[in-house]
């Protein structure tokens, strides 16, 4: 088992959970941005 086979699908799992995110805060708080 190598480990890089890993990293590339959780790599793109917490990009979209911090764009998910990104996304949520940008809606409930208008004004901070």
């Amino acid at each position: 088992m190598r480990k890089t086979t890993m990293v590339e699908p959780l790599f793109g799992f917490l990009v979209a959970i911090g764009l998910g995110a990104y996304l949520v805060v940008t809606l409930l708080r208008p004004e901070r941005f």
